[in-house]
């Protein structure tokens, strides 16, 4: 298998999963295409050799998620963008509580898409964001409370 082919196959088995951490991370889909493109291009670079497709899912977040901390962080880009491009879900549902999780501040985001979403555990979180576990615990308490405050009276009540 040639290394361009190793590349498309990486491309299309993350591709999903990069975009939506970008998108989730940055607030516009501008931001998040450029992260996405960089993220691979920096892939195809590095030539990294993983362990396993663990390791190699862990080494493209972290790639994402410090993409996205450098442009958050830039000095152009300091003002906040909000999410207000349209994402295609199955529900309605789905749809208000993405639109409320992207309204969480970014460390809130990261921590709920990838807890959630990507199903990883609070340890392997922290690893991925260099941060300590109680940190992350912290910050994904703090996301549901915000998350149930704001979600109270809609589909709650439903019930």
């Amino acid at each position: 298998m040639s290394k361009a082919t190793d590349i498309n196959g990486l491309i299309e088995k993350y591709s999903d999963m990069v975009y939506r951490i970008a998108l989730t991370r940055c607030g516009c889909i501008e931001n998040a295409e450029d992260i996405f493109q960089d993220v691979f291009i920096k892939l195809s670079q590095k030539k990294p050799k993983f362990e396993n497709d663990e390791h190699e899912k862990a080494w493209i977040i972290r790639v994402t998620i410090n993409l996205t901390k450098n442009l958050n962080n830039s000095s152009w880009n300091k003002k906040v963008v909000t999410l207000d491009e349209n994402m295609s879900f199955e529900t309605d549902e789905q749809s208000e509580i993405f639109s409320v999780v992207c309204g969480l501040p970014q460390n809130y985001r990261t921590v709920i898409y990838l807890y959630y979403y990507e199903g990883y555990k609070v340890n392997e979180i922290a690893k991925l964001m260099n941060k300590n576990e109680g940190t992350i615990k912290t910050w994904l308490y703090r996301a549901r409370d915000e998350l149930k405050k704001k979600l109270k009276g809609g589909f709650e009540d439903e019930q």
